[in-house]
């Protein structure tokens, strides 16, 4: 399952509602981590009622027990000045969706 280890702070507003994307920069590790999560035929691809598929990831608190679940629904490569890393790279743009709290 593709996992995202984030710190409070993002946590906390993902978990609010107040951010849907999550930002990763373009780095090989990255770039073979959601591959691999688009690819694998092992993955269990969600279908919501239009027929699209999302793939479910793990978002977690840190390095710690508590997490929420979400299925990735889109992803993009965006320029990284625009977003929370604040970087003039290229980052990936995670579209989040059916974001729920599982562990606390």
């Amino acid at each position: 399952m593709l996992t995202f280890n984030l710190k409070k702070q993002w946590y906390d507003k993902i978990a609010s509602g107040e951010k849907r994307i999550e930002y990763r920069e373009v780095k090989p590790y990255w770039t073979v981590r959601l591959k691999n999560a688009i690819a694998n035929s092992d993955w269990e691809f969600i279908n919501d009622k239009q027929g699209r598929q999302f793939v479910p990831c793990r978002i977690v608190l840190g390095y710690t027990k508590r997490y929420m679940t979400a299925r990735v629904k889109r992803i993009k490569v965006v320029d990284g000045k625009d977003t929370d890393l604040k970087i003039d790279k290229p980052v990936y743009a995670i579209h989040l969706a059916e974001v729920s709290e599982a562990y606390k």
